[in-house]
């Protein structure tokens, strides 16, 4: 097999049971394996990113070309980016093996197609530990996520945010809310949460822990309108305003993001340093957005404008592609219809958890 930016590629044969094995790194960008016996006579051949946290895709590594008993097979490129790719299905059929050329994948790697296939307890080889992260220069925005953070010891608590369970054991928040974290809490349970799937383009993060709440039901298929009314729920401040759940009324001001991003829209529910990760309801208390960013009022008024009350939320949809993506999948939660406050208030209490950061 060949292909490009071989340092950070792995390559492996795996089958059902879990059984695996690796292939050898030959010369320029080559690998091989030479018996697939102790496999059985069906399973899979894939190629994985193997620091896939420090970000990058398989498709970098393309065109790729596999070689079984003399036969070659130029595989197709994936449309997609995956930083895990199945690039073929081996299999017995009529006492002959035969290869099926696949490319499908997983654009949150290894980890993502183990658990897809109930493996999760499986360890891939190759694996390295994410990459250390280089400062990069500070660029002014006018859009702000409260990712602002002194450096401290290791154990020290550097930030806080909030966070959605979305299904069970797995809670939804901000990409920005982890950034250069290396442990995360459940503010109420202490109970750790481990990354399992960061999305930073539409700065979404999946943590996977103990859970002791209620699924958030997600508004899927019914888009949000203008001017529909929302709350949102979330641990601004918990410094000054306390540990408890903090709730804000509003409505949607505008059904796009930045530079028409329709990924997200603006909302004019106050929120403020932890909100981020927070819920975003509509009256019924169904899911329709995540928390992720106001207009930064000072530099606003640097360029001679006024904002208040704009707000940036990412869409619901967004997160359950994101679960699907990740391997896991997201509970089929009928959508609630009541809109007694009380009780949308009630059931956020139990679904909106906030997020401690540590070094």
């Amino acid at each position: 097999m060949l292909g490009r930016d071989a340092e950070r590629l792995g390559v492996a044969a795996i089958n059902s049971q879990g059984a695996v094995l690796p292939f050898e790194e030959g010369q320029e960008g080559s690998w091989y394996l030479s018996s697939f016996a102790s496999l059985g006579d069906q399973f899979e051949i894939i190629a994985y990113i193997v620091d896939d946290r420090s970000g990058g895709f398989v498709n970098q590594s393309y065109p790729i070309q596999m070689e079984i008993s003399g036969e070659q097979y130029a595989l197709p490129a994936p449309d997609g980016q995956l930083a895990a790719i199945i690039l073929s299905e081996i299999y017995v059929k009529a006492g002959t093996r035969r290869m099926k050329v696949s490319n499908e994948g997983y654009t949150f790697g290894i980890d993502a197609y183990l658990r897809a296939r109930n493996l999760a307890s499986v360890t891939m080889p190759f694996r390295q530990q994410k990459r250390a992260r280089t400062e990069e220069p500070d660029q002014t925005s006018p859009f702000e996520p409260d990712r602002h953070r002194p450096s401290a010891a290791p154990g020290q608590v550097i930030g806080t945010g909030s966070g959605i369970i979305v299904a069970p054991d797995l809670v939804i928040t901000n990409a920005h809310v982890i950034e250069d974290g290396e442990s995360f809490r459940q503010g109420r349970t202490q109970n750790l949460l481990r990354p399992v799937a960061v999305d930073p383009k539409h700065d979404l993060a999946l943590l996977e822990g103990s859970t002791n709440g209620q699924p958030l039901p997600m508004r899927i298929g019914a888009p949000i309108w203008l001017g529909e009314s929302v709350m949102a729920a979330g641990f601004p401040l918990m410094d000054v305003l306390g540990a408890d759940l903090k709730v804000t009324t509003g409505n949607i001001s505008g059904l796009t993001g930045n530079h028409g991003d329709i990924s997200r829209f603006q909302f004019t529910a106050p929120i403020g340093s932890g909100s981020s990760g927070g819920a975003i309801v509509d009256e019924y208390g169904n899911l329709v957005g995540v928390t992720s960013a106001s207009l930064a009022h000072g530099n606003m008024r640097e360029r001679g404008s006024i904002s208040e009350n704009v707000n940036f939320g990412i869409r619901s949809s967004f997160v359950f592609e994101m679960i699907a993506a990740a391997g896991f999948t997201a509970p089929t939660l009928g959508h609630h219809s009541e809109n007694n406050r009380r009780e949308v208030v009630n059931r956020l209490r139990a679904s909106v958890v906030s997020i401690i950061v540590s070094a």
